[in-house]
């Protein structure tokens, strides 16, 4: 209407009832979409189990300034939505007064993991983490792992981290042995136990063998204990390091291990 009628701008959109500001808008800042798009792309292949709010993250980590909004939407363009796997059985029944932690070494959480190896040999993995900070302290992988094993694995933990006030765990045997009990007391740490059939009681250690599972079991083929070994603690300084954790709002659990140990100084300074 403008070139073929020499109608003004403001007479077109007012014959064709459009408001002059969409005719007059020009998009900007998508110049460099395809830069993005390359950078989600490359975090997607790293990290496949990685939705875009834990891609949009680790933009912002890079120095990044985007909007989650931005990142979803390119996300979509991209077509790598993450695969759900099916979901396992979920316990029935009420739930434990969750303990409000307020500083590290005040809970630590115990759980076994099972796998196996490509023979098909059976292989089982201890992880230890801080309820507090989420930080995964130990994960220890072997054919077989008793209650002195337990034992040995804690005690290495202890040397490097402190000790804890408290321990939660399942009933199995490993333990519920005497030799873990023997332990405790002459430690002085608190062993507390879930109740039968309640998993969710010890919350923690079960988000963090999901994610066990889904971003590291599931995506290597073990052939040997070394090799596992060594995968295992690489994806586990990874996680302690790099993995923005959602519950601790997109900071790491060794970012938040130093946080609160710099409130702390600066409390005790005052």
């Amino acid at each position: 209407m403008i070139s073929c009628h020499g109608l003004t701008q403001r007479q077109a959109c007012k014959l064709v009832g459009a408001c002059r500001g969409t005719v007059r808008y020009s998009a900007c800042g998508r110049a460099d979409e395809e830069e993005v798009k390359a950078k989600i792309l490359k975090i997607a292949h790293e990290r496949r189990r990685f939705g875009y709010r834990r891609i949009h993250m680790l933009l912002k980590r890079d120095g990044l300034a985007i909007n989650h909004k931005r990142v979803f939407r390119l996300y979509q363009d991209l077509q790598i939505k993450i695969r759900r796997r099916s979901a396992r059985k979920k316990a029935l029944g009420t739930r434990m007064e969750v303990l409000q932690l307020k500083a590290p070494n005040e809970c630590w959480s115990l759980d076994f993991v099972h796998d196996s190896l490509r023979c098909g040999r059976r292989i089982r993995l201890l992880a230890v983490i801080d309820a507090y900070t989420r930080e995964c302290l130990n994960i220890t992988v072997d054919t077989s792992l008793g209650g002195r094993r337990v034992q040995r694995v804690l005690d290495q933990i202890i040397e490097l981290r402190g000790k804890p006030k408290a321990i939660r765990s399942d009933n199995g045997t490993e333990f519920t042995s005497n030799a873990i009990l023997t332990w405790a007391h002459e430690r002085s740490v608190e062993w507390q136990y879930i109740q039968p059939g309640k998993p969710q009681q010890n919350g923690h250690t079960e988000s963090f063998n999901g994610k066990l599972r889904d971003e590291c079991l599931n995506e290597n083929l073990f052939f040997d204990l070394r090799q596992t070994r060594e995968i295992l603690e690489k994806w586990r300084i990874d996680y302690n390091h790099q993995r923005p954790h959602s519950s601790l709002r997109g900071l790491t659990p060794i970012e938040a291990f130093r946080r609160h140990s710099n409130v702390h100084e600066q409390v005790a300074n005052i």
